[in-house]
């Protein structure tokens, strides 16, 4: 009987040892997946910088977050999908945000006011945000000038947790 006891309290103390590690895993396994997502949230709002700071997109290369409108009309035009391999973001557009428009017009195209560079399908993404100018070198009237709008870039990012771990 003794022997019995014995064997009861050695696997009732195994039982408490093996749930107190695993409320100690559940927690480090939580402080991994904020910051997993933590490090998803940085790594697309420094992707923006970087995304208009490539020599795809940029107007001028000593300026920072100014895009070249023709650049982005080319890359709207179906050359944008071979990026996607390249850039860390699961969708890539740029709005033109003044003047104001009524209806989104999808680039290139008569009266458009967005460029849509690379678009996964994926409709629930996190969408992370800049403003930037987008500019175009113009000829009017004998003289050659840089004509430049206020446009904002947005990249998305499949959320983290979303159920498919």
């Amino acid at each position: 009987m003794k022997i019995m006891q014995m064997m009861f309290m050695i696997v009732a103390v195994f039982f408490f040892f093996v749930l107190v590690g695993l409320f100690f895993l559940g927690i480090a396994f939580k402080d991994i997946r904020a910051n997993a997502q933590d490090l998803e949230k940085k790594q697309a709002i420094s992707s923006l910088e970087v995304i208009a700071g490539m020599g795809e997109f940029t107007f001028n290369s000593r300026e920072s977050m100014m895009l070249d409108e023709d650049k982005l009309t080319v890359m709207s035009g179906g050359f944008g999908a071979q990026y996607a391999l390249f850039l860390p973001v699961n969708s890539l557009r740029v709005y033109k945000v003044y003047p104001v428009f009524g209806e989104e017009k999808k680039c290139p195209g008569v009266g458009c006011n967005y460029y849509e560079i690379v678009d996964s399908g994926e409709r629930d993404a996190l969408t992370y945000s800049s403003f930037v100018s987008i500019c175009r070198r113009m000829r009017e009237f004998g003289s050659v000038y840089d004509k430049c709008e206020i446009g904002k870039i947005v990249v998305g990012t499949r959320q983290l947790g979303g159920g498919d771990e």
